[in-house]
């Protein structure tokens, strides 16, 4: 036997509690994923600033500076879906699909770009990676699907609602675990055998503690470290969120939204450290070093060109390539 709706305008009354509980706690997750997303993007403008000044136009920095304007339109179209009023639930999922997927494009290739940049001479690995690159393109496309078939509107109250849960969807969120985590073994590998640590606990602490280790190499390891473990976490949380049975079709995107933004946080944040690492040592670049020389008991002053400095500084990294690309 089925009772009339006591208030037809709340859309919540057409859900069952638990759905209903779900997709408000949806909405609360992106509302907050909004507001940090907005406090990233003000709090690092000083060091936009500066990539924009004295960094020359490529296709990275391109990247990184599409990345959080799309992540944070996507997390907006994800508000008004769980706020309303929307007219069409397909539309406006297609449009939020369609920024998802270059969010988290772009995301990958500021990793790829690492890629190629450590092993600028060795074309099978590059060629490899943009492979894999490619396809997580095309499985992160998976989105789409879901997009045009698991979402109606809740009666007439102009809300979206997801009506049923997508295994598809599970490939897209596949995708980054596996891509990030070969590329952090890939940088990880290059840089500890390229400076050789022994013994076997000196190759351990260079790993956890980045000792023995250039500046720039260290940057590059434990700035991948922070990556991996953040966002892996994340993500790994929302991929098993979309195999779980009992889990309600709003419930397995709980955290996908939250994950994709964290992700493409860290991975501007990554990205944009090491480039102000690098400016800071190009500022020398030229330059004199004062450093203090003992000659005959006495302590006197002798200027270094620095130019050879950052020259050794590249070799130890083992990167050749501009620095541009990184």
């Amino acid at each position: 036997m089925s009772f009339p709706i006591a208030n037809p305008d709340v859309y919540l009354n057409y859900l069952t509690p638990s759905v209903a509980n779900d997709y408000e706690l949806v909405r609360d997750f992106n509302l907050v994923t909004f507001g940090a997303l907005f406090w990233d993007i003000l709090s690092s403008m000083p060091e936009d600033y500066r990539l924009i000044r004295t960094r020359k136009s490529s296709v990275t920095l391109f990247a990184y500076f599409v990345r959080r304007p799309t992540n944070l339109v996507e997390t907006v179209i994800a508000i008004l879906q769980y706020t309303g009023p929307i007219t069409n639930c397909g539309l406006l999922l297609t449009i939020a699909a369609a920024f998802q997927v270059i969010s988290s494009t772009t995301a990958s290739y500021l990793f790829l770009k690492r890629v190629h940049t450590i092993y600028c001479r060795n074309k099978i690995v590059t060629r490899v990676f943009s492979f894999l690159w490619l396809v997580g393109v095309g499985m992160s496309c998976a989105v789409f699907y879901g997009a045009f078939q698991d979402h109606i509107e809740i009666a007439d109250t102009k809300h979206c609602f997801r009506e049923k849960g997508s295994s598809v969807l599970s490939v897209a969120f596949m995708d980054p675990i596996l891509f990030d985590t070969l590329v952090y073994i890939a940088i990880t590998w290059k840089i500890l055998t390229t400076h050789h640590p022994e013994p076997r606990q000196s190759c351990w602490k260079t790993f956890l503690r980045g000792e023995a280790l250039p500046r720039i190499s260290r940057a590059l390891l434990q700035s991948g470290q922070q990556y991996h473990l953040i966002t892996m976490g994340v993500d790994m949380v929302r991929f098993a969120y979309t195999l779980v049975p009992s889990s309600s079709p709003t419930a397995q995107v709980l955290l996908a939204d939250p994950a994709s933004s964290l992700t493409g946080v860290m991975a501007c944040r990554v990205y944009r450290n090491l480039i102000i690492r690098t400016l800071d040592c190009e500022v020398v670049v030229g330059g004199v070093l004062k450093t203090p020389v003992f000659a005959e008991g006495r302590v006197v002053n002798v200027s270094l060109p620095m130019k050879r400095s950052w020259r050794l500084w590249v070799a130890d990294l083992m990167i050749t390539a501009d620095p541009v690309h990184l």
